[in-house]
C-alpha cells in the first residue's frame, strides 16, 4: 500500500454529508456568478436600456464561461463520489480545496465582466478554473493511490483514461492562463476547449452502472488492503 500522509489519517466516513455539503457551496457559487450582471440605474428610455443591456455582453459572456465550469465540476463530482466507496480526512480536506476554488470564482468572473480585455482579470479566471481542474485531479488520485477510498472493483484503463482526461484539461486552463497576458481572445477560446472537452467526454468514463462493474478514477494498482483507523 502507498504511504499516507499522517495529517490525513483518520476514521472512514460516509460520503453522503460531503456531498450534501458541496452541492451547496456549488448552487451558492451558481447564484453569485449570476448576480454579476446588473444594470446601471437610472436609465431614462428603452434605447439607454438597450444600451446598457449590450455593455453587458462580456459579463454575461464571462457568467456563461463560468456558469459552464462550475457544472462540469458538479457533473464530475457527481460521478466522482458515486465510485467513492468511503471518505477520509484527506478526502474532506482535497473536497474543501475544490471548493474553495469554486467559492472564488463569482470574483474574477465580475472582473472580467467589468473590465473586458484586460490581461489581470482574465489571467485571474483561468488560474481559478486551473485551481479548480489541479484540485480535483488531486482529489481522484488521493482517493484511489493514496487513501484507497474506492470501490473495489477497477477497470484500470478505463480509470487511467479518466485521470488523463482530467490532466489534459488542467493543461488547457494552464495554457489559457499563460495566453492571458499575451492574447486574451485565445485564453477565452481555450477555455471554452477545455469545457468542451469534459462536456463531450464519453459517459461510460464516468460512471458505475451497476455494482459488479468496474469503479472508475481508481489508478491504483494494488489491492486494497485492511487497515486500522
Amino acid at each position: 500500500m502507498a504511504p499516507r500522509f499522517a495529517m490525513f489519517h483518520g476514521a472512514e466516513l460516509k460520503t453522503g454529508r460531503v456531498e450534501a455539503f458541496s452541492d451547496g457551496v456549488l448552487a451558492v457559487a451558481l447564484t453569485l456568478l449570476v448576480l454579476e450582471l446588473k444594470l446601471p440605474p437610472g436609465l431614462g428610455n428603452e434605447a439607454e436600456l438597450w444600451t446598457a443591456v449590450a455593455h453587458l455582453a462580456p459579463s454575461f459572456a464571462a457568467w456563461v464561461v463560468s456558469f459552464a465550469f462550475v457544472m462540469t465540476i458538479w457533473i464530475n463530482h457527481h460521478y466522482f463520489f458515486a465510485a467513492v466507496r468511503v471518505a477520509d480526512r484527506g478526502l474532506l480536506w482535497l473536497n474543501g480545496l475544490l471548493l474553495l476554488g469554486v467559492s472564488l470564482l463569482p470574483f474574477p468572473t465580475g472582473l472580467v465582466g467589468e473590465y473586458p480585455g484586460f490581461a489581470a482579470p482574465l489571467a485571474m479566471l483561468s488560474g481559478t478554473m486551473l485551481f479548480g481542474s489541479l484540485t480535483f485531479a488531486a482529489m481522484r488520485y488521493y482517493a484511489s493511490v493514496r487513501g484507497h477510498l474506492m470501490l473495489e472493483n477497477i477497470d484500470r484503463p478505463r480509470a487511467r483514461a479518466a485521470l488523463r482526461r482530467n490532466l489534459i484539461g488542467s493543461a488547457l486552463y494552464a495554457g489559457a492562463l499563460t495566453l492571458a497576458f499575451v492574447w486574451s481572445p485565445g485564453a477565452v477560446g481555450i477555455q471554452i476547449i477545455a469545457l468542451a472537452w469534459f462536456i463531450v467526454a464519453p459517459p461510460n468514463a464516468h460512471t458505475v452502472t451497476n455494482a459488479g462493474d468496474a469503479a472508475p478514477f481508481i489508478v491504483a494498482d494494488e489491492p486494497r488492503v485492511p487497515r486500522d483507523v
